[in-house]
């Protein structure tokens, strides 16, 4: 997924005179992008309790099965946004997963449980 896809996608596009030109502080962002992204000062309390209410995703996996995770998507997802919102500065995404990205482009394994995933045997 490119950064003009999720611009796209999302409804964000750069307003006229954002960009700016090497130093100085980052853009303000627009307006469609606040709805993603926020200063970690600004949205501390909201990730702590996020983090504090999660609970096991519902959805039932068959017993031979690894749960779909996209993970290369959401990342992929994740720096469009970045770049879209603020080019040529320097951000951070963090991701928090439980197991390996199967599903998707990244995907490292498969989501049968029969493919096994490399361990340190296989270095």
């Amino acid at each position: 997924v490119t950064a003009q896809q999720v611009q796209d996608l999302l409804g964000i596009g750069m307003v006229q005179g954002q960009r700016a030109a090497g130093g100085g502080a980052p853009p303000a962002g627009n307006v469609g992008a606040s709805r993603f992204l926020q200063e970690a000062s600004e949205c501390e309390l909201t990730v702590t309790s996020i983090l504090e209410e999660l609970q096991k995703d519902p959805w039932p996996v068959q017993t031979d099965h690894r749960p779909l995770r996209c993970t290369g998507v959401a990342l992929s997802v994740a720096v469009g946004l970045l770049e879209t919102t603020y080019p040529h500065y320097g951000a951070r995404i963090m991701l928090f997963t439980g197991g390996p990205s199967t599903s998707g482009p990244g995907a490292c394994v498969s989501h049968e449980l029969s493919e096994s995933i490399r361990s340190h045997n296989d270095l």
